[in-house]
């Protein structure tokens, strides 16, 4: 009797513990932000031009408490670059499969899976797409999957006869598109893989349908705070954070952490400005009848938007509403300064001149004169980090990995940014640094010229201040 007893509590013990372990795991492996119900995200996602209650994806019932809005203008991009543009549906589905798979995302696998069922794509074709043999794919279709896959794991390996070949096959419109459309998927795999975003229950989902008033989304600029106003606005980076040895002390001698040291890299901004742009630069008159009223009021000298809105303006109109929608949306919680040290990171690791060129714009707009610039640029670019708080070198640590090894990204590393910058703001930095992915591979793909001038004192509606901040860092 008493030996049963003993057993069974023996048991009841195991199994407890059991019951612990299971628990403890489960809690370690859950996605941050929490999957929150439909019914709930509903409540807090803005206006409709519609029924509400549509399926939501995952990762929109995870972004939607901290940003709701910016989930709203995601969710109209997202069925944008999944529905819309000059590229073929069949062809569309595949290039985002192949990009999904080099950077190691299940989910958006599972998205062109379900695209490419809809496409009405051959069993057999499609096969041959997931085993990477291509037969059944045309030598054409071959080169725009083949250039897909080049925008994923090196869009500066492209050369002008790779790109001048694809305009040469499908046009300039769906060469144009099959950049955004790559650009986009690398952008989305990154933030996905970063918030651990489960397939939907009954998913893959279709393209999101309901359309949301576009009242409730932004299509201003938010211009960057006075340097004023900044340091008493902007929520400062936590000092608390532990250091994280790996990241204090960065060797600029190796390519795997800095692409050019700084004065090569001013010689390199120099020979872009002089670069030719793949495609010709259409005229302001071709591309503002194709802009919703209020995007953009007068005409804008920026490369990118010129090339954008001009080849492929139902893709690059929702980004557009899209960034600035989340930079309205946390604007009051995030330091530009330091942002743009972020976006440098991405920059560098995507060897992007052109992008490089508009850190350096962005810094002067939010404050900082030339002499400042070129110390942030020298210490980014250094072997030692230590000037920045802990927090900060592990966002810039974070940038780096993210842009380079996607799917390698950890708990840990996610864990640490929350503890560093508090939950809204390590979230927008996964956002950013995943959108700043997408920006480096449009400037890549169409090797856009850089602009001679600040040309970013009028996209904010700024007049170039008299004195600027100089900062040592």
């Amino acid at each position: 009797m008493r030996t049963n007893l003993l057993g069974c509590m023996m048991l009841f013990s195991i199994a407890l513990l059991s019951c612990t372990f299971r628990t403890m795991a489960s809690e370690d492996s859950l996605p941050w932000p929490p999957v929150i119900s439909n019914d709930a995200s509903w409540k807090l996602l803005p206006a409709t031009q519609g029924e509400r209650g549509e399926a939501l994806p995952t990762w929109a019932r995870m972004t939607v408490t901290d940003l709701p809005k910016t989930t709203a203008a995601f969710l109209e991009l997202d069925r944008a670059q999944r529905t819309k543009g000059a590229v073929s549906p069949d062809l569309r589905a595949a290039i985002r499969f192949v990009a999904a798979k080099e950077n190691g995302c299940r989910y958006t696998m599972d998205s062109s899976r379900f695209d490419s069922r809809e496409a009405k794509v051959d069993s057999a074709k499609w096969a041959s797409l997931e085993d990477e043999s291509y037969s059944g794919w045309t030598s054409q279709e071959k080169l725009a999957l083949e250039f897909s896959r080049l925008m994923a794991v090196n869009s500066d390996s492209i050369g002008d006869d790779t790109f001048a070949t694809l305009v040469e096959h499908f046009g300039a419109e769906s060469a144009a598109c099959m950049v955004l459309h790559s650009a986009y998927a690398n952008f989305q795999d990154r933030f996905l893989l970063s918030l651990n975003a489960p397939l939907e229950t009954n998913g893959p989902l279709p393209p999101f349908r309901t359309a949301f008033q576009p009242t409730e989304l932004v299509s201003k600029t938010t211009a960057p705070p006075k340097p004023s106003e900044a340091n008493s606005n902007q929520t400062a980076a936590k000092q608390d954070s532990p250091i994280n040895p790996s990241v204090v002390k960065r060797t600029a001698k190796s390519n795997e952490i800095t692409w050019l040291p700084f004065d090569q890299l001013q010689t390199r901004l120099e020979q872009q400005r002089k670069r030719k742009t793949r495609l010709p630069i259409p005229d302001w008159a071709e591309i503002a009848p194709k802009l919703p009223a209020g995007l953009m009021d007068k005409p804008s000298d920026i490369v990118w938007y010129r090339i954008a809105f001009g080849y492929a303006a139902d893709l690059a109109v929702p980004f557009e509403i899209y960034m600035r929608t989340a930079g309205s949306e946390v604007k009051m919680n995030w330091d530009r300064i330091f942002g743009n040290c972020v976006f440098w990171m991405v920059t560098d690791a995507m060897k992007c001149p052109y992008c490089m060129g508009h850190c350096e714009m962005n810094w002067e707009v939010a404050g900082l004169d030339k002499q400042a610039i070129d110390s942030k640029s020298r210490v980014l670019a250094g072997d030692d980090w230590s000037s920045f708080s802990p927090a900060e070198q592990d966002a810039l640590a974070f940038a780096r990995s993210l842009t380079k090894s996607p799917s390698k990204i950890s708990k840990t590393d996610i864990d640490r940014l929350r503890q560093g910058f508090g939950d809204q703001r390590a979230l927008f930095i996964m956002l950013n640094t995943s959108r700043y992915n997408y920006m480096t591979r449009i400037s890549n793909g169409f090797q856009l010229t850089l602009e001679s001038e600040n040309v970013f004192w009028d996209y904010y509606n700024m007049k170039p201040l008299t004195s600027t901040k100089s900062e040592a860092k």
